[in-house]
């Protein structure tokens, strides 16, 4: 006979299925909500580390299901920098419980303001997933809810759900943020040039425009594409059926 403790991680795997089926980012959110609600949590972010963005807390929320009073209050009374469960989730390689995370003095009294107010919308508990990749910390996954299952299976399922709704949701970005990148007609001229190895002033002799007009059309492109040089923006555009040589 099976023991209980397959059931969480029987659950994660089926999850797990579903988030890399996820057409949208919208659909993932629904999936993650409800994956997270059946160990009793009901709110989560996935928030991006200061290292990857800006440090303003808005800047890096990549995706999150919060009350709207609750992100009011935790931005404008700027509880990131006093909220222990942020600090402690960068020293550590594994998920945490809310109450596992350390108060530092200096920060204890304004920690404790929050994990009041975190009490009036219904996350008195919760479970930090710090996220790892070739760079180090990455950011974390919370979630948050009333009545939690704080088993040891169910948090292991949860860090495992967790992991690959990152993966998911880093999937669906990339999707959207191809699709939106579509390059303007004179664009894909400069690009093509540049593929053929022509400079930027050969390339405006040849269409006719100032060699200043090439290089802003290859830095718009550049742009578009997450691209760090020209040669990179030729690369990604190639492999995206932008030009042909």
């Amino acid at each position: 006979m099976r023991g209980g403790e397959f059931q969480p991680f029987e659950t994660a795997i089926s999850f797990i299925e579903r988030f890399k089926q996820s057409e949208s980012i919208t659909a993932l959110t629904r999936t993650i909500l409800e994956a997270a609600s059946t160990f009793g949590y009901r709110n989560f972010s996935i928030i991006a580390g200061p290292q990857l963005a800006r440090t303003d807390f808005e800047e890096r929320i990549m995706l999150m299901h919060w009350p709207d009073d609750w992100l009011r209050q935790y931005v404008h009374e700027n509880f990131q920098d006093h909220d222990p469960v942020v600090r402690h989730a960068r020293s550590q390689a594994h998920s945490f419980f809310w109450t596992q995370a350390p108060y530092e003095p200096e920060h204890t009294k304004r920690s404790r303001v929050m994990d009041c107010a975190a009490r009036d919308y219904n996350m008195p508990q919760g479970l930090c997933v710090p996220i790892y990749g070739m760079h180090g910390y990455e950011g974390s996954v919370n979630f948050g809810g009333p009545d939690i299952d704080s088993s040891m299976s169910a948090r292991a399922a949860m860090e495992l759900m967790a992991m690959y709704a990152v993966n998911s949701l880093s999937r669906l970005r990339a999707a959207d943020k191809e699709a939106a990148a579509v390059l303007s007609i004179r664009e894909k001229e400069v690009l093509t040039w540049a593929a053929v190895g022509k400079t930027a002033w050969d390339t405006g002799r040849i269409l006719q425009i100032s060699t200043d007009t090439v290089n802003k059309h290859i830095a718009s492109a550049m742009r578009k594409l997450d691209s760090f040089s020209k040669t990179q923006a030729v690369a990604e555009s190639l492999r995206r059926g932008e030009i042909e040589i």
